[in-house]
C-alpha cells in the first residue's frame, strides 16, 4: 500500500511517502514561504522524486490540528480534494499525537504541547500509547501543575527544544489505523481563532 502524508501546522510544511509499512522518503519545503505556496509543490516534487504518480496512492493521512488555523485548513482542504479526486480515503492525524509519537518509547506520562500564545497552549497527555488527557485548549501554567512530575514535554510551549509536528509521524500513525480514513476529513481547531475572538469580544461589548 502506497500512503501519502501532510502536515501543514507548523512554520515548514512536510510531506511523506510510504510503501507498506516502510518511509520512502520526506520533504520539507522552502522556510519563509507560505503553506498556499508550498503544499501542493511540495507534494509534487516528492512524487516526483520517487516515481510514483498521485494515482499510485492508495490512503492519503493529514494533520488535522491544532496549530496554526491557517496551515491547518490549508493541509486538510488540499488533502480531502486529492482524495476526492482519486476516490481514496484520508485517515485523520492530530498534532498532539504526533509529538507524542515523535518521543522514544518510554514509560513516563508524554505531554504534548503546542503554543497558543499569551500563556496559552494545546495540549494532550499520553503514557504508553493510551491517551490520558484527550486534546484540549489550556492555560500552561495551571494545566502543568496537573502533571505527575515526571511528565516528558514535548512541542514548542513549555520546553527548551522545540520540536514540530512531521509528515513523516502522521504516516506511521496513520498506517497503524486505516480503518479511520474517511472520504472527507474536519480540521481540529480546539479553540476559535484571534478574528473570531476578536469578533466576539466586539459583539458583547455593543
Amino acid at each position: 500500500m502506497m500512503l501519502l502524508a501532510l502536515d501543514t501546522t507548523a512554520a515548514v510544511a512536510t510531506a511523506a511517502l510510504f510503501r507498506d509499512s516502510a518511509l520512502i522518503a520526506e520533504r520539507e519545503a522552502d522556510a519563509g514561504k507560505k503553506h498556499a505556496e508550498t503544499a501542493l509543490p511540495l507534494i509534487e516534487a516528492l512524487l516526483e522524486e520517487n516515481g510514483v504518480s498521485i494515482d499510485q496512492i492508495d490512503q492519503f493521512a493529514v494533520d488535522i490540528g491544532p496549530g496554526s488555523f491557517t496551515g491547518v485548513r490549508i493541509g486538510v482542504s488540499l488533502i480531502n480534494a486529492l482524495a476526492f479526486a482519486s476516490g481514496k480515503g484520508v485517515v485523520p492525524v492530530d498534532s498532539l499525537e504526533t509529538l507524542a509519537r515523535s518521543v522514544a518509547e518510554t514509560s513516563h506520562p508524554v505531554c504534548a504541547m503546542i503554543d497558543a500564545r499569551n500563556g496559552n497552549a494545546y495540549a494532550a497527555l499520553y503514557q504508553v500509547s493510551e491517551t490520558k488527557i484527550e486534546p484540549c485548549a489550556v492555560e500552561i501554567a495551571t494545566f502543568i501543575a496537573t502533571l505527575p512530575a515526571d511528565t516528558i514535554f514535548v512541542g514548542d510551549a513549555n520546553v527548551e527544544e522545540k520540536t514540530y509536528p512531521r509528515a513523516r509521524f502522521v504516516g506511521m500513525i496513520a498506517l497503524a489505523k486505516p480503518e479511520t480514513a474517511l472520504p472527507e476529513v474536519e480540521p481540529m481547531y480546539l479553540r476559535p481563532s484571534q478574528a473570531e475572538r476578536t469578533k466576539q469580544t466586539s459583539v458583547k461589548e455593543a
